[in-house]
């Protein structure tokens, strides 16, 4: 993929964040779910989408921060949400075709009166993933800090003539930036977030981290540090809470865990990198000035494959 200098396309209001990875247990529900509260709780009107239609569990997540906001001591914000059914007629084409109806009356609803759309997507090549990917402004893809997970994006291998081939994953977004070029001209800002790192750096975090540097040039994407496997994810869960609500109101101290939790999650957002509302401007107007900036991050990375 090439991005050459263009002329901005026509962007939606809402920017659009698809979390996504064929690879099973990366952490896509928990990172929809912290990045949707951080969002709410930066003052942002966001909707969000679940797309994981046999797990449900951004669904499950907001049904019951619906439940604790009716008596809860403080405000809890929440989005507009969407959980299409899958279709379960006989035919493929049928279902595909009521999928994609059901998903584009909610992108439909969504799209000009809120700023984010967050979009969670199931483990699984399908119909409806592979059109997500190809609506994404920003696709997130979290990945255990392991050569497992990196053979869903470059063939792992001992023998080099079989290392570095494309693996299915990647072919799924490369094929989703070139539909999306030539629809609207618009990109895909592709970020692998490596989720679960050690607290003491092993040799083979430094050899992964060493590997994906390397195949974020070959593969035009950006690598930013996600969240630690923390006990507090899951105890909150059940109350639709996360880290960033005001839990040491409801008599409890924030742990030093806690407080680093909610730093890793600022930290998340922050290198994200998603457009922010400009200074006397409104948002649309920080869509474009989002578009430019990773425009021309992805301009220079291109030259660098060049090299």
């Amino acid at each position: 993929m090439t991005h050459d200098a263009v002329e901005a396309p026509e962007l939606r209001a809402a920017h659009v964040i698809v979390v996504a990875n064929e690879k099973g247990g990366s952490g896509k529900s928990t990172m929809s779910i912290h990045l949707s509260v951080a969002l709410l709780k930066a003052g942002f009107r966001v909707a969000t989408v679940d797309l994981d239609t046999r797990q449900r569990t951004l669904t499950r997540f907001f049904e019951n921060r619906a439940s604790w906001a009716k008596t809860a001591p403080w405000k809890v914000e929440l989005p507009r949400h969407f959980a299409p059914d899958r279709g379960e007629s006989g035919s493929a084409a049928e279902n595909e075709s009521t999928e994609f109806a059901t998903f584009a009356e909610a992108i439909g609803e969504v799209e000009h009166d809120y700023e984010f759309v967050v979009i969670d997507t199931p483990a699984s090549d399908s119909y409806l993933m592979r059109l997500a990917h190809s609506l994404a402004d920003t696709l997130i893809s979290p990945m255990n800090d392991s050569f497992i997970d990196m053979d869903v994006l470059s063939r792992v291998h001992h023998d080099r003539s079989q290392r570095g081939l494309i693996s299915q994953y990647a072919e799924i977004v490369i094929e989703a930036r070139r539909k999306r070029r030539l629809v609207d001209n618009g990109l895909i800002d592709w970020v692998l977030v490596r989720n679960r790192i050690a607290t003491l750096q092993t040799n083979n975090a430094r050899q992964v981290e060493n590997a994906l540097r390397k195949l974020a040039v070959e593969l035009q994407f950006r690598v930013a540090e996600g969240l630690h496997d923390r006990v507090i994810f899951r105890e909150l869960f059940p109350l639709g809470l996360t880290a960033l609500d005001a839990i040491e109101d409801a008599n409890h101290h924030l742990t030093p865990s806690q407080q680093s939790a909610r730093r890793e999650i600022a930290t998340l957002v922050g290198d994200l990198q998603l457009p922010t509302r400009a200074e006397g401007g409104d948002y649309l107007e920080s869509r474009h000035i989002w578009f430019e900036a990773i425009s021309n991050y992805y301009r220079e990375l291109t030259a660098k494959k060049g090299d």
